[in-house]
């Protein structure tokens, strides 16, 4: 079995696809870390698909996938057909930092089921966060923090990494970008072990970002009453 598998949803991102896997490979590579990368791509018309298949590695692996798309989507069949250890969510823009992947596997192999990449604990690095974003991240983990009484500070990061024998067995329903809180929450409620570490967060540089500030803040709110529930009533 391999070391780690990453999942990483694509819809157009033909101008940072490729170095991201490049620069993922690189790191686990260095690292002396069994992966495989697995791009879940929801039909992108700018050439990104193109551009995976033609990487001559075998590690690459395409997901062609079919509709409903969505973010949420990409990763619940992402997990479904990953072969690592560990798995992990990592975004195609390189806003997440690939160097911070060892550690993650590190945590992992110490007996964390979940790994919280956080921009908000002391050492982490974060450039050129937009306000309302932020304004809205910070209201949505301090109410997780609260009703929840867990000292994890950035629940709503998708840069995470999840044993995948705890993962595979949960019921994911998140169609959008609040997927991946969803992941760490229910394996909370199911009692599983998370760690939190910091990390470092760049805005794209390239392309158009698919983070619907509306759209994906009343998801979490949904998110955030179903596990209420999950929580205190089962």
């Amino acid at each position: 079995m391999l070391d780690i598998s990453v999942i990483i949803p694509t819809w157009n991102e033909k101008e940072n696809i490729e170095k991201a896997i490049n620069e993922i490979s690189k790191t686990l590579e260095k690292s002396k870390i069994s992966y495989e990368i697995i791009v879940a791509d929801d039909n992108s018309v700018d050439g990104t698909k193109e551009i995976v298949s033609k990487i001559k590695n075998p590690l690459i692996k395409l997901l062609n996938r079919k509709p409903p798309y969505g973010f949420g989507y990409s990763i619940r069949e992402g997990v479904e057909i990953a072969k690592g250890n560990v798995i992990v969510i990592m975004m195609a823009d390189l806003s997440d930092d690939p160097n911070f992947l060892p550690l993650m596997k590190q945590k992992i192999d110490e007996g964390c089921d979940v790994v919280v990449g956080s921009r908000f604990l002391k050492g982490s690095k974060v450039y050129d966060y937009p306000f309302l974003k932020m304004l809205s991240n910070r209201l949505f983990n301090n109410m997780v923090r609260l009703f929840f009484w867990i000292s994890i500070r950035d629940t709503s990061n998708a840069f995470k990494a999840f044993r995948a024998e705890k993962v595979k067995g949960i019921k994911i329903e998140s169609r959008g970008f609040e997927v991946s809180a969803e992941m760490m929450l229910r394996l909370l409620t199911k009692k599983a072990k998370i760690c939190e570490i910091p990390v470092n967060w760049i805005n794209r540089e390239k392309g158009q970002a698919k983070f619907k500030l509306y759209n994906t803040f009343t998801n979490y709110f949904i998110l955030f009453l179903k596990m209420l529930k999950l929580a205190y009533l089962g």
